[in-house]
């Protein structure tokens, strides 16, 4: 992948129609193609790493750490529940990986390839004072802690990658507008909270390449936005009464 610069805000985004004559795809990639899907799947000559997760026992921070543990990869789970991390990663099941709480989480950083920090309260809940205070909070103090520990880090065994995660609440919201990249930010909560989250992240070493995931709504069959959402689609479109009809 082309470097454009150390540091890189990146945001997913798909786009209507992919032409293979201008992609370069290296021998070590194979390809596997079906009427619907074409994916691309590195080969086992593909460098290892060695990656530390805060967040891992998180609805997207779980799927990483298991796409990293079946890609043969090196798994830290940096947490604060060793018990939580434990029953979501049983050393049955995820041989090898390694779960560690906050006072070790200097010696698992030290000698990772990357960080990847995903951690944060989640904001599907209702919104208190005491509560906002510690989505930003959570968000921020996490954050400076692992910037603290890369930055401080020696240089040979320092992470040459930072990935942490912000939203697409950034840009604020609107009926009408169409925001990107470029887009500034709001004025809400939200957009306050990922302002503050992404300038404490941007304080990462200059010789670290930081991406900046700004993530919106996540939909999984058993987690994430969906699960709160089925029951209001039975309650209204399929219900007891029939369909269309709420009770």
């Amino acid at each position: 992948m082309e470097s454009v610069s150390n540091r890189v805000t990146t945001t997913l985004t798909w786009s209507n129609s992919i032409s293979t004559s201008s992609l370069q795809i290296p021998q070590v990639f194979s390809i596997r193609c079906t009427k619907r899907l074409r994916v691309c799947c590195a080969s086992d000559r593909t460098q290892k790493m060695t990656v530390s997760v805060t967040g891992a026992t998180g609805f997207i921070g779980k799927r990483l750490v298991q796409r990293l543990h079946a890609d043969k990869h090196s798994v830290r789970v940096l947490t604060r529940s060793r018990s939580k991390a434990q029953l979501i990663f049983p050393v049955k099941e995820f041989p090898g990986i390694l779960i560690a709480e906050e006072r070790d989480w200097k010696d698992c950083i030290q000698g990772s390839n990357a960080v990847v920090n995903l951690a944060g309260l989640p904001i599907s809940t209702r919104w208190s004072p005491e509560v906002k205070k510690e989505i930003k909070q959570s968000r921020i103090k996490v954050t400076s802690k692992v910037v603290d520990l890369i930055n401080g880090s020696p240089e040979g065994v320092r992470p040459t990658v930072l990935v942490s995660a912000t939203a697409v609440g950034y840009y604020g919201s609107s009926e009408t507008q169409v925001f990107d990249e470029r887009s500034p930010s709001g004025n809400d909560y939200l957009a306050e909270v990922c302002r503050e989250w992404e300038a404490t992240a941007l304080k990462v070493n200059k010789d670290v390449r930081l991406a900046l995931i700004r993530i919106g709504v996540v939909l999984g069959k058993d987690g994430g936005a969906l699960a709160k959402m089925i029951p209001l689609f039975m309650l209204f479109a399929g219900g007891p009464l029939g369909s269309g009809q709420q009770w």
